[in-house]
């Protein structure tokens, strides 16, 4: 959209800066000029066929709020959540509804999980555990803000990320508070928090400041801190330096990635910098072998030598499609796009060799895989299986 020319400077300038608000507020993110629309759906030979095993309408999906809801996978069932608090469980195989309730509240975060237990967060400040198996609630505890990111339940305690720059560590089992730590949050932020990444002992988070903190789990104290993306410019938009997106280990590394900032590998002992390069993403990053995963803002699916960051391809023909974190789904790279399509990619060179459509609204949570099946949970509700046809 373009604004009109007008007699005073600052007043333009004021146009701007509200405009560019009211996106982030809707959108949750602000990435170039939005006169540039997104790539077409591009044209390529395809090499494999994806097949939908099932797809099941679930509810509201994110009720057109700026949510990155995810499927949980249970040892035998995959568990979803919409926007209006209707959470459900659906058995692995064929889709079927195994159990739903009704929690009556706005969600804005989940499904995580573990064990026997199921995790949601609400947009007034509400940590809740349903049972896995039959979805009764079996505790519900309220936090300092809106829920935007739940971590696993693992070593007996889930750590919930608040809208405030907060992290509530809890007992999974009563939902007592075991701690409280956190940063401060700057004027003006990403909509989103990326999840907190369970460890042996330690629990790690990255924040809207652009710094990652590694604290230990059973007191929550501070063992190391990093910064990934340094905050800079005249402007709040300029200055936006968030660590939104999912983290990753591999071999006593921690990854990350900053919104205006870097992809940057550290060492998960003591923080220090293995290694730098200039990349913004808000998405996250995700390994695999020797291999990093990154979809930058624009949309690029970048492939990177995990020990050094070296590009090994980029992928650019999904510019501004909104694309989500990539996964590994058997040999293939994946990711979902704004109008729900679900691209394959080569992990040799980065071409696209597969294509198949999920929810018509987009696709904007992480897929999750098991077993040569992945499953996704649109923006419109919709849950749905893939897999490749095996080869003759």
């Amino acid at each position: 959209m373009s604004i009109e020319m007008v007699g005073m400077k600052a007043w333009k300038q004021t146009l701007v800066m509200l405009l560019a608000v009211s996106l982030l507020a809707g959108c949750g993110l602000w990435t170039r000029d939005t006169a540039e629309p997104p790539a077409p759906l591009p044209d390529f030979e395809a090499e494999v066929e994806p097949q939908v095993l099932w797809s099941r309408n679930t509810g509201a999906g994110s009720d057109g709020q700026y949510l990155q809801l995810s499927p949980f996978l249970g040892p035998e069932s995959v568990v979803v959540v919409d926007a209006r608090g209707r959470v459900s469980a659906h058995a692995l195989d064929d889709g079927d509804r195994l159990w739903r309730v009704n929690l009556n509240e706005r969600m804005t975060a989940g499904v995580s999980g573990g064990g026997e237990r199921i995790m949601v967060g609400t947009g007034k400040g509400h940590a809740i555990a349903l049972s896995l198996e039959t979805g009764e609630e079996l505790w519900r505890r309220t936090l300092t803000s809106e829920v935007k990111g739940i971590s696993r339940v693992e070593q007996g305690a889930v750590v919930f990320r608040t809208n405030d720059g907060r992290l509530h560590a809890l007992d999974a089992r009563t939902g007592e508070t075991g701690w409280t730590a956190g940063r401060t949050t700057p004027a003006l932020s990403l909509r989103g928090a990326g999840r907190p990444l369970m460890l042996s002992g330690r629990v790690a988070a990255g924040f809207d400041n652009g710094r990652v903190l590694m604290l230990g789990l059973g007191r929550g104290n501070v063992l190391w801190e990093a910064t990934v993306s340094t905050p800079s410019g005249r402007s709040e938009l300029e200055r936006m330096a968030d660590v939104d997106g999912e983290l990753a280990v591999a071999d006593g590394v921690l990854y990350a990635a900053g919104y205006q900032g870097q992809v940057m590998a550290l060492s998960l002992s003591d923080g220090r910098v293995l290694w730098q390069r200039d990349l913004s993403s808000y998405r996250g990053v995700s390994v695999a072998g020797q291999m990093l995963f990154v979809t930058d803002s624009e949309g690029h699916v970048w492939a990177l030598d995990r020990r050094n960051g070296a590009t090994l391809w980029q992928q650019d023909q999904l510019r501004l499609r909104n694309v989500t974190l990539p996964v590994i789904l058997d040999q293939y790279v994946v990711v979902g796009d704004y109008e729900g399509y679900l691209h394959w990619i080569s992990p040799e060179d980065g071409a696209l060799v597969g294509r198949a459509r999920g929810d018509r609204q987009g696709i904007m949570g992480v897929p999750q895989v098991r077993d040569g099946v992945m499953y996704t949970l649109g923006r419109g509700g919709r849950l749905s299986a893939f897999t490749l046809p095996l080869e003759e």
